[in-house]
């Protein structure tokens, strides 16, 4: 198969997308509507130089996207395949191209559908679509409610390498050293830290002896750490920048607890990834997570927002530390069932197939 990805430039999942498909034997090509890292495929940069950000340089994507029909149109892929519904989907629309899947990756739709404008774009992009992927139930709902067909839509997520993300074992919880937890989300606002530091000052005050990590990088690092040095929390909170994937196996490794608080979500891969390491999971409780996370058997979830049910939680598992043992096995067999990268690649391959063999 000739498969032709569009995303923006910098969009971080893309890679495993183009990789997977690459090795699998298929000739692939990525069209990139802002500049971005290089890739292990041939890419057509249609940017226009300089940055792109989400208040800057936003005027340059329709210039791309009108770059990409014409581009399209000389490559004459079997497929095109369109990432974030926003910008590669109205990308994709304004191509005309048969056959086009959108994939709708989370603040794409939850946010778009805010806006009455985009409303109307959303369902022009997946009316035109010939299929449209979503990575939850709940984003599967939204597009539905936009008048979309149910039969056009698949379920499922990049998903994670569940071998390079192994479990090694199940994390006891040991009173007689820090309890360690990790948070593996970008230092932006929709992740919401501020819930998670004040949690770890009340912590502190009750005396739980723990050893906490960020990584990741984001516009609000500078704020967080004057925050964790102001509360007292900077002997024992680490912010430790952006981590490789290949690199995130052997930090999980030495974790026993993931926090998120995230205001939402599409389908977290690095949830994802923490509950396939075998780490009990402790995050707020919003579709996106209780899709995976049942509470108080496989994990425990806090309130939106509220730093005291989330230093709650981390009390309620010291109480209880039988409770990591059994989570651990349990959400790794859910993750190899419905997570398994492997296995949702040749899903999507096979979606390719039938959409090819309906349009010739």
């Amino acid at each position: 198969m000739r498969i032709c990805f569009i995303a923006v430039g910098t969009f971080n999942h893309i890679g495993p997308y183009l990789d997977y498909f690459k090795q699998a034997g298929h000739e692939v090509c990525f069209v990139s509507l802002s500049p971005g890292p290089e890739r292990s495929v041939p890419t057509y940069n249609l940017g226009l130089g300089g940055k792109y950000s989400e208040t800057k340089g936003k005027w340059k994507y329709p210039v791309s996207m009108l770059r990409a029909r014409g581009l399209i149109k000389r490559l004459r892929p079997d497929v095109v395949h369109a990432h974030y519904a926003t910008s590669a989907g109205l990308a994709a629309l304004v191509c005309g191209f048969h056959p086009t899947i959108v994939t709708a990756h989370g603040s794409d739709v939850t946010t778009g559908v805010k806006s009455a404008l985009w409303w109307f774009l959303l369902k022009k992009i997946f009316r035109f679509a010939d299929c449209v992927n979503v990575v939850s139930d709940e984003l599967g709902e939204m597009v539905m409610n936009l008048g979309i067909n149910k039969e056009k839509i698949e379920t499922f997520t990049l998903g994670i390498d569940t071998e390079k993300f192994s479990f090694s074992g199940v994390r006891k919880i040991e009173k007689s050293r820090p309890l360690r937890m990790v948070c593996t989300r970008r230092l932006e606002p929709v992740f919401d830290h501020d819930t998670i530091i004040h949690a770890l000052a009340l912590l502190r005050q009750k005396g739980v002896e723990f050893e906490m990590k960020f990584a990741g990088e984001g516009s609000l690092r500078g704020s967080l750490e004057r925050q964790v040095k102001d509360l007292g929390l900077d002997d024992c909170v680490k912010f430790l920048g952006k981590i490789a994937n290949e690199e995130l196996p052997e930090l999980l490794e030495h974790s026993d607890v993931y926090l998120s608080a995230s205001l939402w979500d599409g389908a977290s891969l690095s949830l994802l990834e923490a509950l396939a390491s075998g780490l009990f999971p402790i995050v707020s409780d919003i579709k996106a997570n209780s899709a995976w996370i049942k509470n108080d058997r496989t994990g425990l979830l806090h309130k939106l927002g509220d730093a005291e049910d989330l230093a709650n939680c981390v009390m309620k598992l010291l109480d209880k530390p039988e409770m990591a043992e059994k989570a651990g096995a349990k959400n790794r067999e859910n993750l190899i069932e419905k997570a398994d990268r492997k296995k949702n690649m040749k899903l999507l391959e096979s979606v390719y197939e039938n959409l090819i063999r309906t349009a010739r």
